[in-house]
């Protein structure tokens, strides 16, 4: 009875749980389709929406074409008849030039059957010549014979006799232009020099460098004096150290001295104590070894950039990085303040113009112009001339020996034997005799003025001697009565031999001797008396 119950309640609940999900699966779906309905609905609504919608944007962009259509119809109409113009008059030159063209062609088909008939006839005498070349050989074979039969000697002999007497006139004649060329160079080579050096300066436009030497360093302020000297100097005897170059303080001074023969220790020692000073704050050993480190990376790889920078300028191939590194320091390296490194690109560009106007080696001048103060960045190491230490430098780093012969006679350390070597030596006057390219201090410019003076004023019969251009001129008054037109000649010459031997400048020195007569005669004057009669008979 029990089993019975339960078994008619598990079926009843199994029965209700049927009916359930079945009313559950019933309401979910009705739901579904209302959901299903009213999303359509509102599709439908949001679509007619988005038509009404789009025709009003349609109504509106068909309302602005219009509009721009009306304000821009008049200038699309002008340019179309423009166009319209265009394309007539392109028609008409079109048809001008296919009739030229046409004539062209015709001209041109007339002149090809004129060439080809002048070439048949070339031909033919082509033929001719050959033919008349034979009997020529036939009959200078038996004019040859016939001279040795009556001259007793071999065909051989008399080829050979001729021969020779041909060439000894050729080379009579040959003689002759060459020696009649010479002469008129001679005659007029100062003439052609100055024409050269006219053309080669006009052609020559490198800019100005200003630089006058490496820039000085001062403190900013008291603070940072104090940043960098301490109480023992133990700051400024490591930089020493560090960059190999003494430093000079001065209590009651704010400019910071350095001190040393090597110009790229010395821009070392300058980058670091500026360095310092815009750091603001105390130096101490650490910093100081961090700064002289980074600084000198900085320093050589400014070096290495200005010395593949010249060689890239003058166009250079397969030069030695250790020159271009040489080539680099010349950067803070100066000569008469002159700045060696934009010096040594000058005479390279000056040296290579001159080489194409004297139709010589362009390649080879620009290198022996580029090269020839090389030594300038070692001549504070070793002992010797310039001309000499770099001469050797480039011999050992694989230069060919023109250019190392070119490089060590610049200074006439070795006597000049080839055409780039003379270039290079004019080449480098020229840069340094260029305006404003060599700028010598008051004190030194009124020492070179003095002592022309006083040399010029040595010489017996000089009343006066003035010192124009700069220097480059000394103009020499004598008296008239005391130095005839003969010795003005002589004395010119011995001033300026004189001035050679006794001063030390670059460039060159003009001495002007000037001898001046002066006659003065006055007339007698008249009566007033006859005067008067003289205007009344008039």
């Amino acid at each position: 009875m029990v089993m019975e119950i339960i078994i008619y309640s598990l079926i009843g609940l199994s029965l209700g749980a049927l009916s359930g999900w079945l009313f559950y699966r019933y309401w979910t779906r009705s739901l579904i389709k209302n959901a299903k309905s009213e999303a359509e609905e509102i599709l439908d609504e949001v679509k007619e929406q988005l038509e009404i919608k789009q025709i009003e944007q349609n109504e509106k962009l068909n309302e602005i074409e219009m509009e721009l259509w009306t304000k821009s119809e008049p200038e699309l109409l002008r340019l179309e008849n423009k166009v319209t113009d265009l394309d007539e008059r392109f028609q008409e030159k079109k048809s001008v030039i296919d009739n030229r063209w046409s004539q062209k062609k015709s001209e041109n088909e007339a002149k090809h059957q004129l060439i080809r008939s002048k070439e048949i006839e070339n031909k033919k005498l082509n033929m001719l010549m050959q033919d008349k070349k034979f009997l020529i050989k036939k009959e200078e074979k038996g004019l040859i014979e016939q001279l040795s039969k009556k001259m007793n000697t071999s065909t051989d002999d008399v080829k050979k006799a001729i021969s020779e007497t041909f060439i000894a006139e050729i080379k009579r004649q040959i003689n002759k232009e060459i020696e009649n060329y010479e002469s008129d160079v001679k005659e007029k080579q100062e003439e052609i020099a100055k024409k050269m050096l006219d053309t080669v300066l006009d052609r020559f436009a490198r800019s100005y460098c200003p630089e006058r030497g490496i820039a000085a360093v001062y403190f900013p302020d008291n603070q940072s004096r104090h940043f960098l000297c301490d109480t023992k100097g133990f700051n400024l005897k490591l930089i020493q150290d560090l960059c190999g170059c003494d430093i000079l303080v001065e209590d009651n001074n704010d400019l910071v001295g350095i001190a040393g023969f090597d110009p790229v220790r010395r821009e070392l020692t300058r980058r670091v104590i500026e360095r310092i000073f815009k750091e603001r704050r105390p130096a101490t050993e650490d910093s100081i070894k961090k700064t002289v480190d980074i600084q000198k990376r900085e320093l050589f790889r400014q070096i290495k950039q200005d010395g593949d920078a010249i060689v890239k300028e003058l166009k250079l191939e397969n030069v030695h990085p250790e020159i271009r590194q040489m080539m680099g320091s010349l950067r803070f390296r100066y000569s008469f303040t002159q700045n060696q490194y934009f010096h040594c690109a000058e005479v390279g560009w000056l040296c290579g113009m001159l080489s194409s106007e004297v139709n010589v080696n362009l390649k080879a001048g620009r290198r022996s112009g580029m090269l020839h103060d090389i030594g300038k960045s070692m001549d504070h190491a070793m002992d010797g001339g310039h001309a000499v230490i770099g001469a050797n430098f480039i011999a050992l780093r694989g230069e060919q020996a023109d250019i190392v012969h070119n490089v060590k006679a610049h200074h006439y350390d070795e006597q000049p034997n080839s055409v780039h070597a003379f270039l290079v030596i004019a080449a480098d006057a020229i840069s340094g005799a260029r305006p404003g390219a060599r700028r010598s201090t008051l004190e030194t410019y009124a020492q070179k003025i003095s002592e022309l003076q006083d040399i010029a004023r040595s010489f017996d019969g000089v009343t006066d001697c003035f010192v124009l251009n700069g220097g480059r001129e000394c103009r020499v008054y004598v008296n008239n009565k005391k130095v005839n037109d003969r010795d003005a000649l002589s004395l010119s010459q011995k001033i300026a031999t004189r001035i050679e031997s006794e001063c030390n400048y670059p460039g060159q020195i003009k001495v002007v001797v000037v001898r001046e007569t002066i006659v003065h005669e006055q007339t007698t004057g008249k009566p007033p008396r006859e005067k008067f009669r003289e205007e009344e008979n008039a």
